[in-house]
């Protein structure tokens, strides 16, 4: 049995995840708990440390944490020889080109072979529990048997040109070891897409009783329902517990809550609920509390709500400070990312300092490149793949990554045919084959390479714009795209060197022009985001051990990669109120002292816990005036 885990990222799946996990392997199922997101928290919450092997945690429940590009590296392994001969067979390559192509080390590989590691994975396993990556990156996952087809599809046309050649030498076509593996990759994709629908297969969504998560709750679980998978039960994660005492933050929040459990019951499944911890659920002891919790149905009534509060929550009253834009965007700063884990609010973030950035007298353009956007939510406005304007000098748009691929690959293929017709002109002559495998090339592109191309609307941007504010994905999805910068540049490098192959079939005119104008276009990004003037990434963070480990781990990357962190946002932090609310403060204190730990040169910058949390431009510019620096 699989058990997915789902929902957007900071709710608390890897919690959940492995609280179920724990639950399972007490009936004496032999369990296994894996983790598919690249940012892994799963040992952070196991207090594990893990790897690519099943290990045992205790009893009969094992756990690991999937390796993407080790399983592809397998995979490709056991397949190469034959990939190889198709491309040699179906296409003008030479030796040297086809090594180009498998040389190729490219990241975010998770969705291309993350169902089939899982379930090589699963092989003796009862039950598999499954924490998966935030919601845009889960579809994209569990979307693989059809990614696994169209691979099929490719190799089955450049097997073509062989068969053809074969037909026409011998009069008749032998299948060989290479038409064995085009009918296993297609027998996978089928009998994948056929797990996933079938009994065995069920996800467990987990949200907040909060705006931002509900939201993206309706649109998950729609996507999910319309590929054919079925709901198991929505767990509302963390609510808030009475207050022994007057508390404004627990009143807010759980006025809130009670207003969000009410609309979760129109995800039409189960709704369970679970009180939020003041520690966070880490180590086999807490998680076994939190897996009897997991079990506990929410009734109506459960979420009770307090008196009404004053408009603008929490927050409001609270003093006007400097928000200490200096810190993040001083005069030269053109582009600036906002990430971090999942759920600590870097869109919330991000929009907040893209208004005041622009109130302080510049063109500001906000990007979200979050696959699941929740951009719109935040400034209550409708938002597309097109710019739309804010307010005086702020305009947003939230990039629609396949599209913006999609569009090139159009324009490819219109280049490719248009070359074709005028290699043909009168006569009959016509090469399908070798027309096939160019308009092919452009669909082998790597996983997540749609994101680059769609990043590159920040050149474009930048010659309107004074300063582009980005809002990305969660950590693990945040440092592909920006890896991928310049493994992109390198794999259209590669498909232009293998185009210039069929110079003899066809010349390459507007073709050559369109790639070499994105290598360039590639080749500026990558330099702007080692440019510490002109590029700077802020990490959004909390005063939790969780957020801190995977903050550590994204400020190590973001070193390796040459970008530049000049701070360190900690978000959320809890006002002392009642007894509860009093010991979170205690406790973020200390981990506030670590992060120090971790980014040394950092300026550290603080902003409250607000209930509810801010959303449109009004609400959004008053809580970055909350903001201050820790000295």
């Amino acid at each position: 049995m699989f058990r997915f885990y789902a929902g957007k990222g900071g709710v608390g799946k890897t919690t959940c995840a492995a609280a179920a996990a724990l639950a399972l392997s007490r009936r004496r199922a032999r369990t296994l708990v894996v983790s598919t997101d690249p940012a892994h928290s799963l040992g952070d919450a196991l207090e594990r440390r893990l790897s690519a092997v099943p290990r045992r945690v205790r009893g009969s429940l094992f756990a690991v944490q999937m390796d993407a590009d080790r399983a592809l590296s397998r995979w490709l392994g056991a397949r190469e020889r034959s990939f190889r001969t198709i491309a040699s067979r179906g296409t003008y390559l030479d030796d040297e080109d086809i090594d180009s192509l498998f040389r190729l080390s490219l990241p975010g590989v998770d969705e291309l072979v993350g169902l089939v590691e899982l379930r090589r994975l699963a092989r003796g396993f009862e039950e598999v529990v499954v924490d998966t990556a935030p919601t845009g990156h889960t579809l994209r996952l569990l979307a693989m048997p059809t990614t696994l087809a169209k691979l099929a599809d490719v190799l089955d046309d450049l097997q073509g040109k062989h068969r053809a050649m074969a037909r026409s030498l011998r009069g008749s076509v032998r299948r060989d070891a290479e038409d064995a593996v085009i009918d296993e990759l297609r027998e996978e994709a089928g009998s994948l897409r056929a797990l996933l629908e079938s009994a065995d297969a069920e996800i467990h969504w987990i949200t907040l009783a909060e705006a931002l998560s509900m939201a993206e709750s309706r649109d998950g679980v729609s996507v999910l329902r319309a590929a054919g998978m079925r709901l198991a039960r929505v767990v509302v994660n963390r609510l808030t517990p009475a207050p022994d005492r007057r508390c404004r933050l627990c009143t807010a929040r759980r006025t809130e809550e009670a207003r969000m459990v009410e609309a979760a019951r129109d995800l039409g499944a189960p709704l369970f609920g679970v009180a939020e911890e003041e520690r966070e659920p880490r180590g086999l002891r807490s998680l076994d509390r939190l897996s009897r919790s997991l079990e506990n149905p929410l009734r109506r009534g459960t979420a009770r709500s307090g008196p009404p509060e004053d408009e603008g929550g929490a927050a409001a009253g609270a003093q006007e400070l400097s928000p200490g834009l200096e810190e993040l965007a001083p005069a030269g700063v053109r582009l600036l990312f906002f990430g971090g884990k999942g759920g600590v609010g870097k869109t919330t973030v991000a929009a907040a300092a893209a208004i005041s950035i622009a109130r302080r007298g510049d063109p500001v353009l906000l990007l979200s490149t979050d696959p699941a956007h929740s951009l719109a939510d935040v400034l209550r406005i409708p938002l597309g793949d097109g710019e739309h304007e804010i307010e005086p000098r702020l305009r947003a748009r939230e990039l629609d990554a396949p599209r913006a691929f999609e569009d090139r690959r159009e324009r490819y293929r219109a280049a490719v045919e248009e070359l074709f017709a005028t290699l043909r002109g009168g006569s009959s002559f016509d090469a399908p084959y070798d027309r096939a495998v160019m308009e092919d090339l452009i669909d082998l592109s790597p996983p997540g390479l749609d994101e680059v191309f769609a990043l590159l609307a920040v050149i474009e941007a930048l010659q309107t714009y004074r300063v582009v504010v980005v809002d990305t994905a969660p950590t693990g999805h945040a440092l592909r795209l920006l890896e991928l910068a310049a493994k992109a540049r390198e794999w259209v490098q590669v498909l232009l060197q293998i185009q210039l192959k069929y110079r003899r079939v066809a010349g390459l005119g507007d073709l050559a022009r369109d790639l070499t104008d994105t290598a360039r276009e590639l080749r500026e990004l990558q330099e702007l985001l080692h440019d510490p003037v002109r590029c700077r990434f802020v990490p959004v963070t909390r005063g939790a051990a969780l957020p801190r480990l995977e903050t550590a781990r994204l400020l190590a990357s973001l070193k390796r990669l040459r970008v530049d962190v000049p701070a360190l946002m900690v978000n959320a932090l809890t006002p002392k109120g009642c007894s509860r609310c009093t010991r979170a403060a205690a406790a973020e204190k200390r981990e506030i002292g670590r992060l120090r730990r971790i980014c040394p040169g950092c300026a550290m910058l603080a902003a409250p816990r607000i209930a509810p949390a801010p959303q449109g431009a009004a609400a959004l510019a008053r809580f970055a005036r909350t903001w201050t620096r820790m000295e």
